[in-house]
């Protein structure tokens, strides 16, 4: 298991951003990405029914690193097929957050985490990588999307 960060993340465009993430899965892989389900309430029509469409699961598992300070108590999980939804996805939630998981697998055994934070005062991509390939396998791939972001290890 290893962390990966990429500092300026914010200056990687939606297309980019998008992209990278569709290119660190295989064709037996799916991205989903979290959503807090109390949260649905305050979001626009469109964005809910995107988010309902696309649910594959409400879970209360708490996968993420870290602990959890306890609001949290129903997360949906929605799958994206393509860019084009990823981007939207991103676009409901800056501070998103997704994994990438084989299909049919639980949601504790993804092989990557991604989730953005704020880093002084600067948005940062934190990748949590399960598998422990995903800096000789995947990063090399992606590199391209990553324009002035800042790779620390």
């Amino acid at each position: 298991m290893s962390f990966i960060y990429f500092k300026n993340f914010h200056k990687v465009d939606y297309d980019d951003a998008a992209s990278m993430i569709f290119n660190c899965c295989t064709e037996n892989d799916e991205v989903l990405f979290a959503y807090i389900e109390s949260n649905l309430e305050e979001e626009s029509e469109g964005n809910k029914h995107f988010i309902n469409m696309n649910q594959m699961i409400v879970s209360d598992e708490w996968i993420f690193p870290g602990e959890n300070l306890g609001y949290v108590n129903n997360i949906v999980w929605y799958r994206t097929k393509t860019e084009v939804e990823i981007k939207r996805a991103m676009q409901i939630d800056n501070f998103f957050r997704c994994i990438i998981l084989s299909k049919d697998a639980p949601l504790a055994q993804f092989d990557y985490l991604m989730y953005m934070v704020e880093d002084d005062d600067t948005p940062v991509l934190c990748v949590y990588d399960q598998k422990t390939d995903f800096k000789d396998n995947v990063l090399p791939k992606i590199k391209c999307y990553l324009k002035e972001s800042n790779i620390e290890t």
